[in-house]
């Protein structure tokens, strides 16, 4: 996970030893400490976490965990700043693509060293030693058991069961778990604790009324791709998989043939484990990333989370902190996730700082592209909590990319908006400048559901769309149709890395944050007019409409790679 293990040496266990006798954590102490402690992540009622999974009984105490401590950061304002002058050609043409490396930014949001030796401390007085820690030390794993975690963080490990994806994983769902006080304000998080993976993935569809059937050919001509391939040795995409998703090699060999017959013979990386039955999410995005963006290097990023070949962790944290932790030269230029969950569900610290993490990523020219799920405008269990709309998350974050779905269409003919595509307005993040206008002109035009539903005044997502419906996918050897923003994801990325691979071609960076020159080049898009996505219950009866413009259904609209690669060919 992190390039050097850490054993302390003596000066570090001295430091460590003078922490301690700082902040009174004597290596005997109890659960129950003195000093007082400080509950991490409790904005978020405890309940709201295990949504869906079924507590079974405590964890045995031996099962061992790879317990991630995140220690609090510096310089995120000002590391925000650059990412904005770095990646606005319109506003700051002279510092557009000037990415950072994977040093500068270690080197400028690095903990402070009294941060960095607190931890330690703690560490040491529970007599944990068995840790590895990220370049600048802003992230410290340490494997312990179950019993050392529940002593360190005075709380209790359940083992849950998820009934639909006969899942198991061990947290700390009982109540919230906390720190000393004084270790507190060093600490972001630690996990994994209170914090569930979040289940989205691609639905096995059967035919539908659908005009069209989704494969590389017909997406190809559709978004006018064409026949191109990148061509760039320095280029790379990766699509992410999380609990059991698996791919088969030779499904994909399959794949290629029928429906992709250039990608016969190429190999992907995969990155983590990849063994047992494929799922229908690893396969979908798998085939359809690479054919998209055919000829582009492909990994696939897989992280379980859970025993038994892994010890316990929180697979989307495991993969942001992985992506830090890649060096330039190896981390791929462009990621499309599935991954997504109700915004009321995270906890404001956790998200907090997984949105730094967004921010570093950006700031060396990495894109991140998500689904944005899809239920609509409720949230995945499809029915609105006293009648509010759900921000969706991390598709609604500003330093990401939300891909929304659509459905119908083909050359020359309109697409429509798929009703389930999630979007509409994020309850936790404030309208960024780059959608200000965008986001402003649809609320003045469009026939809104009333306002009691959303906050108008936000974030709104998602910011682009693809085709969502009728996917053509081999697994398990067998052809099945898939629906969902799932599909869209890794389409539009596959495109978007061809834009990367003209870019390196002619000796340029990659796209990097790529919003706000997405919004400032709304032509390039084909625009989705008509539509609207679906109203869960409790609702009101009515989401958002597409219209022209941005609109919190489809975005900006579907790729027109022609058009894109003319605006990206021109800019600095």
């Amino acid at each position: 996970f992190f390039p050097a293990r850490y054993q302390p040496s003596r000066a570090k266990m001295k430091t460590a030893a003078v922490f301690a006798a700082v902040l009174g954590l004597a290596a005997a102490a109890s659960v129950h400490v003195q000093e007082g402690r400080v509950t991490l992540e409790s904005d978020v009622a405890i309940s709201r976490f295990s949504t869906g999974w079924t507590k079974i009984a405590r964890a045995d105490p031996k099962t061992d965990l790879s317990l991630t401590f995140a220690v609090k950061q510096q310089n995120i304002a000002q590391l925000k700043q650059t990412l904005v002058r770095i990646s606005d050609p319109q506003n700051f043409p002279e510092t557009y693509g000037h990415h950072l490396t994977k040093a500068e930014v270690d080197a400028l949001v690095a903990p402070k060293a009294e941060s960095v030796a607190a931890v330690r401390a703690f560490l040491q007085s529970h007599a944990v030693t068995d840790c590895v820690e990220s370049d600048n030390a802003d992230v410290i794993r340490c494997d312990v058991t179950v019993a050392v975690a529940e002593r360190m963080l005075d709380t209790e490990y359940y083992t849950y069961h998820h009934p639909t994806r006969d899942t198991t994983v061990v947290r700390a769902a009982e109540r919230h778990y906390s720190v000393p006080a004084p270790l507190s304000r060093h600490l972001d998080l630690v996990s994994p604790t209170v914090r569930f993976p979040a289940f989205r993935e691609a639905q096995h569809a059967l035919p539908s009324h659908s005009l069209r059937t989704n494969t590389p050919a017909s997406l190809r001509a559709l978004y006018k791709v064409g026949d191109v391939e990148g061509t760039s040795k320095d280029n790379k995409q990766a699509c992410t998989a999380f609990l059991e998703q698996h791919y088969k090699q030779s499904d994909l060999d399959k794949f290629w043939t029928k429906y992709y017959p250039k990608g016969e013979g190429r190999t992907i990386k995969v990155i983590g484990p990849d063994t047992g039955f494929p799922g229908i999410e690893a396969s979908l995005d798998i085939e359809y990333i690479s054919s998209m963006g055919g000829g582009v290097e492909t990994e696939f990023w897989s992280f379980k989370g859970n025993a038994p070949d892994n010890k316990q962790n929180e697979p989307f944290l495991t993969w942001v902190f992985l992506i830090g932790n890649t060096s330039d030269a190896d981390v791929p230029k462009a990621f499309s996730t599935s991954y997504g969950e109700p915004e009321d569900t995270v906890s404001l610290t956790y998200m907090d700082r997984i949105e730094a993490e967004f921010v570093k990523q950006g700031a060396r020219g990495i894109s991140l592209l998500f689904a944005s799920g899809d239920s609509g405008v409720a949230p995945d269990s499809g029915e609105c909590k006293n009648g509010r709309f759900a921000g969706q998350w991390p598709a609604g974050s500003p330093w990401v990319t939300g891909v929304g779905g659509t459905e119908n269409g083909d050359v020359g003919v309109p697409e429509v908006c798929w009703s389930g595509s999630s979007g509409g307005f994020s309850d936790r993040w404030s309208r960024p400048d780059f959608q200000r206008e965008a986001v402003e002109t649809y609320l003045k035009t469009a026939t809104l559901p009333d306002a009691s539903h959303f906050n108008a005044s936000s974030r709104g997502f998602p910011d682009v769309s693809a085709q969502a419906t009728d996917f053509l996918v081999i697994n398990g050897g067998f052809t099945q149709g898939v629906a969902g923003t799932s599909c869209a994801s890794p389409t539009f990325t596959g495109i978007f890395s061809l834009l990367n691979d003209l870019r390196l071609a002619a000796g340029k960076s990659t796209l990097g944050w790529a919003n706000p020159f997405f919004y400032q080049n709304p032509g390039m898009f084909q625009d989705i007019v008509s539509g609207s996505n679906g109203a869960g219950i409790g609702c009101g009866g009515k989401g958002f409409e597409a219209i022209k413009g941005w609109d919190p259904v489809t975005g900006l609209g579907t790729p027109d790679y022609e058009k894109m690669a003319q605006v990206v060919k021109a800019l600095p």
